[in-house]
């Protein structure tokens, strides 16, 4: 009986960890609604899409931890952590310091200004899976760069930067 609590004492932490995501899905499905409202119609795929699309931009975490950022430290303390089946300490890492994470790829205000532009360009070629997609992709991005203002008390120096860092040498 005492186990099977903990187990889910260890859940819930790992759900409140976990909430920056539910923050990009609701912003996602928020756009899906104000579109809704618009556009004076509504389609299921809508919602799939928007909450596919919010979370969509997260891919480039994983990329920097499976490709160019294996060797950094904070990518060697999350495998660490999930080697030793630590998840508690694994959600609580990320969430207070995915923030310091300054070497993403695709995290930067030039990829957000693209998007801007494809969901305008979908737009105005009514292309509303393009509108739905694209418009969640922004949320997330500007949702995250909103955090970084509140959390870091300015933007991330990735925001100002296309692409990787430049190696030092």
């Amino acid at each position: 009986m005492y186990r099977s609590i903990a187990r889910i004492k260890g859940l819930g932490f790992i759900l409140w960890q976990a909430r920056h995501m539910a923050y990009h899905v609701m912003l996602g499905l928020l756009w899906v609604w104000f579109l809704r409202e618009m556009w004076g119609e509504f389609r299921i795929q809508w919602l799939i899409i928007g909450a596919l699309g919010s979370v969509l931009p997260d891919i480039d975490h994983i990329h920097y931890f499976l490709s160019y950022g294996r060797q950094d430290s904070y990518t060697r303390e999350i495998f660490g952590f999930i080697q030793r089946h630590q998840w508690r300490m694994l959600f609580q890492f990320i969430a207070t310091g995915h923030k310091n994470n300054t070497s993403l790829t695709f995290h930067n205000i030039y990829i957000v200004a693209l998007f801007m532009i494809g969901t305008a360009l979908a737009y105005f070629v009514d292309w509303q899976v393009g509108v739905v997609l694209f418009g969640a992709m922004v949320s997330h991005y500007v949702f995250d760069m909103a955090d970084d203002v509140v959390q870091l008390g300015g933007f991330n120096p990735n925001w100002k930067r296309w692409g990787r860092p430049k190696k030092k040498r």
